[in-house]
């Protein structure tokens, strides 16, 4: 990939995408994290835990290229994206918890993703693994993520109505721009894009459903409400690839890292689409449901 792309562009491109997160934040989504501490609690051990080991036990075994395997799991280590939110109000989930889950590990994704990055290079590539310090990892993590969510929650506080029209016009935005980030992966290499979607469409549509499943069956388990099942599965469903391809270029230095998370940033809105519709339909069944029992 082009160095301006790769070091200049797609840095400003996730940073772009952070800054709209935090325009929409208000200091309140913060405080959920107290009033809703078991739902929050579930969903950051799914996030931080559950996911990267999935990655991990799915690669493990399999005789895909290194660079692919490093690539899920970093994948599987970056925080939900920004459109769980949306899509959770559209499956008529908890919008509240998965604003709440969304800012937490974007937060902390400049302690937790630099980690399992150098987890999964060990394991993996060895010494063949690209040169990779954790602390400038999380510094450039920290910049161009806690930065700009905190700049858009500055905007939110001191002028609240241009965080208004930010806000309104920046998700339609964001979306753009993370499907532009995704197709100049894939061009970027598109000499090897049909080898490289059959090694690694198989293993992202794989880590998407298992991570879906898995966060709706650990949600139901300790008896969540089928909301919070919602958001949380979401959650773990819609990754922000955005920030595993910025690091894939811009710190591990190849996009053949990256392909994973492109991959996966176009399946996952369609194995997402797929649950939408059947948690509007489970919501319209409970509904009439209770309206028969109320009669």
């Amino acid at each position: 990939m082009d160095s301006f792309i790769g070091q200049i562009l797609l840095p400003l491109a996730l940073a772009f995408i952070m800054l709209a997160l935090g325009v929409g934040l208000t200091p309140a989504d913060f405080r959920r994290i107290f009033t809703k501490p078991k739902a929050l609690l579930v969903g950051v051990v799914l996030q931080y835990f559950s996911l990267p080991l999935l990655a991990i036990a799915i690669v493990a075994f399999l005789p895909a290229p290194p660079v692919l395997k490093v690539g899920i799991v970093l994948l599987a280590a970056c925080p939900g994206g920004t459109t769980s939110n949306l899509l959770t109000h559209m499956a008529r989930g908890d919008v509240a918890l998965s604003i709440s889950l969304t800012a937490l590990t974007s937060l902390t994704s400049m302690f937790t993703v630099p980690v399992v990055l150098m987890i999964a290079l060990a394991l993996f590539m060895g010494p063949e693994a690209p040169s990779v310090g954790l602390v400038t990892t999380g510094l450039v993590i920290f910049l161009l993520t806690v930065v700009p969510v905190g700049i858009g929650m500055t905007i939110r506080q001191f002028a609240p109505k241009i965080a208004d029209v930010l806000d309104r016009h920046s998700r339609l935005l964001s979306g753009v721009v993370f499907t532009a980030v995704v197709l100049a992966t894939l061009i970027a290499d598109r000499d090897e894009l049909a080898a490289r979607f059959a090694e690694a469409g198989f293993i992202a549509l794989s880590l998407n459903v298992l991570a879906m499943g898995v966060a709706f069956a650990v949600a139901s388990l300790v008896m969540l409400k089928m909301k919070q099942r919602i958001a949380l599965t979401l959650e773990c469903g819609l990754q922000n690839a955005t920030l595993a391809i910025v690091v894939s270029v811009s710190m591990l230095g190849s996009v053949s890292y990256a392909v994973p998370a492109a991959i996966y940033g176009l399946l996952m809105f369609v194995t997402a689409g797929a649950f939408i519709l059947w948690a509007r339909r489970w919501s319209s069944v409970a509904s009439r449901a209770r309206r028969r029992v109320v009669v």
